[in-house]
């Protein structure tokens, strides 16, 4: 670390790490300040000339999420009290019992004062007796919606407007219009007595204000009140503005949108009829690259985004670029035919009609999705069209081609297919052999669902079939087909999935476990002994376990003999519904009874149900979180779809435990 840095450039630097806005102060969400990311006090262990310049910088806005935090930072204040004269904003989001009553005492410097009335099984008698220590300037409440308060929300509101009337410096409220009409006409009494009030601040998220209250009238007689807020600003509806606008002493105190805020329509100029791409260069070859290059990415599309919901632009604004001139035509249209996406019968028809009829077209055809409906004369015209084929994908509810149709593909675009995914193949008649296998002999990345029946005869099965496959995942099949692929010699093959009904292959494990990094196996495959994922499989690093609704992985899928040198992933792959409570007990007995020992590699195992509370009362009740950290004690992390680690929080003591500590 530099020495003879003044603290007041430290200061500068640290600054902005540490500092709450006023904005993330005041609102009202209750994930706000959940974090996952490393504590900002973190800093005050780098130096010695850190902590003391960052140690006020800390201190000056404390945010306090749980009864733990508050028991911790009351015992920070008792062993160091001049600690709380920097606390100037103080965001309370419980009752945290005594705890606040400790904090109050020597934080008498509070010019910010954040209390949430959201009180559920705590007791803010604490708060109740520190809050007429302070003398704040700024006090914001928040109460949560459609719920009633309890008790204890209750009690601490009596004192808050008992204090409204003491407090000297008080001149800004912000109130909630969640409360019952009761209680805001209580508090609206309160403040149309606090002494030096001058701005009022209703938060109204929902926009439920139409008229003037009948609290805010009485609010209104405080004579040293200036001003009243909405928030947000744009949340006064014509209605209110109305009401206002009538009332001299309201639209005196009101704070209303201007003009062009309050304006629902505005005044567009709308584009000239002739439009002409501005020229980029003298170059007209150059000038065509460049805008060729502008137009694919305006037209690109993704597999991600193959459905028009789930687009931000519908087709006519993804068509527009087309539409633009008669050069943005000639030189978009190849890009617009590079990745078409045929999700209806009626689109896949009128594509193959216009392959047909416009042989240059088919040349800028490489990645294909397509919504087969059965139509299987359509589906042989577009392939047969598509001589540049890359990726041949299904769309939404694809049906199935034929034995023969998928013949057909391999005559057609075998040669330069890359990639086929999701599209269902009927079994065939009879018993059939894997010769049209040997025609995708490019090949990398295969999806297969069909219950065909294979002729498994070595000398009928060419080893140097899928040479370049990569990536193989197999939703439905025959026995006979893994059977099958366990003859084939398959030097690329990395990675595989299988479905959460597959059952078996043996021989394919004997056959290629050796080479596989990262696998996806049924319930039923990793609980076999004949199977031996973790024996066959000496090189991978991570392993999806599929599920469904019918099965769900148990102790029994895990033995104790099972272990493995170089797993450093576990991923379950389940429907999107909620797991039962079965399947939920099943999952956290699986997950604790994974031992570092036997698997050391292992660092992070992902559920796609997992999802990280954000309020202390759901943080103690959460499964996941009880899961999480008795994977920390082995040095796992387990995490959601989003990576999102679980961080440990305080734990609170009881009054007896924390005396005998």
């Amino acid at each position: 670390m530099a020495d003879g840095v003044p603290d007041e450039i430290w200061a500068e630097i640290l600054g902005p790490a540490l500092r709450v806005s006023d904005a993330a102060f005041s609102d009202t969400s209750e994930d706000i300040f959940m974090s996952f990311a490393e504590s900002s006090s973190a800093l005050l262990l780098v130096s010695k000339a850190w902590l003391r310049v960052a140690t006020p910088l800390l201190y000056n806005v404390v945010v306090l999420r749980s009864k733990a935090q508050a028991q911790a930072l009351a015992a920070t204040l008792k062993s160091n009290p001049d600690l709380g004269r920097f606390i100037k904003k103080l965001r309370v989001e419980g009752g945290f019992a005594i705890s606040m009553h400790k904090i109050l005492q020597t934080s008498t410097n509070i010019t910010h004062l954040f209390l949430s009335l959201n009180i559920v099984s705590d007791n803010a008698c604490g708060l109740c007796r520190g809050l007429p220590l302070i003398d704040p300037g700024h006090v914001i409440l928040h109460s949560p919606r459609h719920y009633g308060l309890s008790v204890a929300a209750y009690k601490l509101l009596e004192t808050v407007e008992k204090c409204i009337t003491t407090w000297k410096t008080l001149a800004v409220v912000d109130i909630p219009n969640a409360l019952a009409i009761g209680a805001m006409l209580s508090l609206a009494e309160a403040l149309s007595k606090a002494p030096n009030l001058t701005a009022l601040v209703i938060s109204d998220p929902h926009r439920n204000i139409s008229a003037i209250p009948s609290y805010v009238r009485e609010i209104a007689s405080n004579p040293s009140l200036k001003c009243i807020r909405l928030k947000p600003p744009l949340s006064l509806g014509r209605r209110l503005i109305d009401a206002v606008v009538k009332d001299p002493k309201m639209k005196a105190l009101f704070e209303l949108p201007n003009d062009r805020d309050l304006s629902m329509e505005k005044d567009v100029p709308l584009p000239s009829g002739s439009v002409r791409p501005v020229q980029l260069s003298a170059d007209m070859v150059l000038d065509d690259s460049i805008w060729s290059r502008v137009l694919y990415f305006a037209l690109y599309r993704t597999a991600r985004v193959r459905y028009w919901y789930h687009q931000n632009k519908p087709p006519s604004t993804y068509l527009a670029p087309l539409l633009v001139s008669k050069t943005f035509a000639r030189l978009g249209i190849p890009h617009l035919y590079e990745r078409p996406f045929l999700e209806t019968p009626f689109v896949v028809g009128s594509f193959a009609s216009q392959l047909a009829e416009n042989p240059p077209l088919r040349q800028h055809v490489r990645y294909l999705t397509i919504a087969h409906s059965g139509d299987l004369a359509v589906f042989k015209s577009i392939i047969s069209h598509t001589p540049a084929l890359v990726e041949l994908n299904g769309g939404h509810n694809c049906s199935p081609v034929t034995w023969k149709a998928f013949n057909d593909l391999g005559g057609f675009t075998g040669s330069t297919l890359l990639s086929f995914q999701a599209i269902p193949i009927s079994k065939a008649s009879e018993a059939v052999n894997t010769a049209v296998f040997s025609r995708f002999s490019q090949l990398r990345s295969f999806w297969w669902s069909s219950r065909t029946v294979f002729k498994t005869a070595p000398k009928l099965i060419p080893a140097n079939t899928f040479d370049n496959l990569v990536d193989l995942t197999v939703n439905n099949c025959d026995a006979s087909f893994l059977a099958v692929l366990s003859h084939m010699e398959l030097p690329s093959l990395r990675t595989t999935t299988f479905s959460a009904v597959t059952a078996g292959g043996k021989s394919f494990f004997q056959k290629h476990g050796y080479k596989l990094q990262e696998l996806t196996v049924s319930i039923s495959q990793i609980g076999s002994a004949d199977v031996a994922i973790f024996n066959n499989c000496p090189s991978l690093t991570f392993l999806g376990i599929s599920c469904d609704d019918k099965t769900f992985l148990n102790l029994s899928g895990l033995k104790a003999s099972d272990t493995h040198a170089r797993l450093e992933r576990i991923v379950f792959k389940l429907p999107s519904y909620r797991m039962k409570q079965n399947q939920r007990g099943s999952c956290g007995r699986f997950l604790l009874s994974l031992d570092g020992k036997a698997f050391p590699a292992l660092r992070e195992i992902e559920h796609p149900h997992c999802s990280w509370p954000t309020t202390d009362p759901e943080i103690s009740k959460s499964h996941f979180v009880r899961w999480a950290e008795a994977l920390q004690d082995h040095n796992i992390q387990l995490v959601g779809k989003t990576g999102v680690q679980w961080r440990r929080r305080l734990k609170y003591m009881p009054k007896k435990t924390a005396k005998n500590a």
